[in-house]
């Protein structure tokens, strides 16, 4: 067993274990962190962010080490058991400083880690071996990487841990520079960001009670109602007024695109893609709670987590269908004079938060995502009034799923006039995303 002071990092050491061993697949960081936070109810918030920055830190740089371990070793990586590629990739997180630990006690924690499990002496030695060749080595000529100007695939997988084909699919809608930047700011932790519920209190009141309680905050000028809290570590329901409903965790970018949509009170607006409920409870709240959203959601699971929300935030004047919105029967067709299609995606534009993604890229079926994306999309713009708007968004910086698909709609929907559309990068701020409105001829 892992001393008390080591259980951070044995259940870090535990959840990267079980990525590897189910081909990362389908696993997303968040649960399993949750999962093994929880008999283990006495660890600190101090503890808990330690391991989630172990566990995050290195899914984010899992590329750039298993190459490194390759170049060190000078063996395949299917030559290590997996607790032993886990455990040097935790040690390469540690020593190549992208959690505040001094050499010594990276390099120590492993053997320790290594002990606890009761592996051999060859591998412990091993392992120490290994991590202090990558201490000198990256004190001396570091490891190395591929010229971007004539390999950028090459460089981005061996710099910041983004495949060769992610790369490949950004290069039809970006530049060198702007890949790069997007590469790097998906090199730290997004911090966090919230909205402030207008329904509940306002914008001046909640930076008061921030202030009191000696949380930094910092406004964002596009978004009045969007505060982000750069220093933040611990959990949301910490903050002020998390039970009375005073905010909403959610992206600066998510909540612009409830603001392009721009619903007016007593209107009648359709969410056809609604839970956990960020951009719905965002509406109703631009709306002053007066008309009526009706959010579509097919999985119960999820519409109980939406109706929490609306719930906690004070939100009365959304209808919540459970349904599936490819078949959707709306009884006097069309009717709405706002739609929102906040579509399902790869989600590339939240790598910051979720960097298991790029690890299990190669399953990614964007194929299958652009029919869905595509047929939702129809579908809401048949529920549209002549002369009403729709939105399409997607936290996704893939032009396949964004531009490239907005020219496939327009050029089957006649009636379509596209009003404007944007595409916001990942930056160190905020999530990529993407929205196009759409009015109705």
């Amino acid at each position: 067993m892992a001393k008390p002071q080591d259980l951070p990092r044995q259940l870090a050491l535990d959840v990267l274990i079980r990525f590897e061993k189910a081909g990362l697949e389908k696993l997303k960081a968040d649960s399993l962190l949750q999962q093994a936070f929880g008999p283990h109810p006495q660890l600190s918030d101090q503890e808990r962010g330690f391991c989630r920055a172990l566990v995050m830190g290195t899914l984010r740089r899992w590329l750039v080490y298993d190459a490194w371990i390759r170049q060190l070793t000078g063996r395949p990586l299917k030559n290590l058991v997996p607790a032993v590629r886990c455990l040097l990739r935790l040690g390469l997180l540690q020593l190549e400083g992208c959690v505040q630990v001094p050499d010594y006690a990276a390099i120590d924690s492993v053997v320790q880690l290594a002990k606890a499990m009761k592996q051999s002496p060859n591998t412990i030695r091993f392992l120490n071996g290994v991590l202090r060749s990558a201490q000198r080595r990256l004190a001396d000529v570091g490891f190395e990487v591929p010229p971007s100007e004539t390999d950028l695939p090459g460089y981005c997988q061996a710099r910041f841990a983004w495949p060769s084909s992610f790369t490949e699919s950004l290069s039809s809608g970006y530049g060198v520079e702007q890949i790069e930047t997007m590469a790097q700011a998906c090199q730290r932790q997004a911090p966090l960001c919230i909205r402030v519920n207008s329904l509940q209190t306002t914008v001046a009141a909640y930076q008061q009670a921030l202030a009191a309680a000696q949380i930094d905050f910092e406004s964002l000028p596009d978004l009045p109602e969007a505060l982000l809290l750069p220093e933040f570590s611990g959990s949301p329901r910490q903050l002020p007024g998390y039970e009375a409903g005073w905010f909403y965790v959610q992206d600066a970018s998510s909540m612009w695109v409830s603001r392009l949509l721009n619903p007016q009170p007593g209107q009648q607006v359709l969410d056809l893609c609604a839970a956990p409920g960020s951009k719905t409870t965002h509406m109703a709240a631009l709306m002053g709670n007066q008309g009526a959203i009706v959010a579509v959601e097919p999985n119960e699971s999820r519409i109980q987590l939406l109706n929490e929300n609306l719930q906690r935030l004070g939100v009365t004047c959304v209808t919540v269908w459970h349904g599936d919105g490819l078949n959707l029967a709306l009884a006097h067709q069309p009717q709405f004079d706002a739609v929102l299609v906040d579509a399902p995606c790869s989600g590339s534009g939240t790598l910051r938060r979720h960097p298991e993604m790029l690890l299990q890229w190669k399953r990614m079926d964007l194929t299958a995502l652009n029919q869905t994306q595509l047929a939702l999309l129809k579908q809401g713009f048949a529920a549209l009034k002549p002369g009403g708007r729709l939105v399409y968004s997607t936290c996704s910086i893939l032009p396949q799923e964004n531009t490239q698909l907005i020219q496939r709609f327009l050029a089957e929907t006649p009636d379509a006039k596209l009003e404007q559309d944007a595409q916001r990068l990942i930056d160190t701020k905020t999530d990529g995303f993407y929205a196009a409105r759409f009015s109705k001829k």
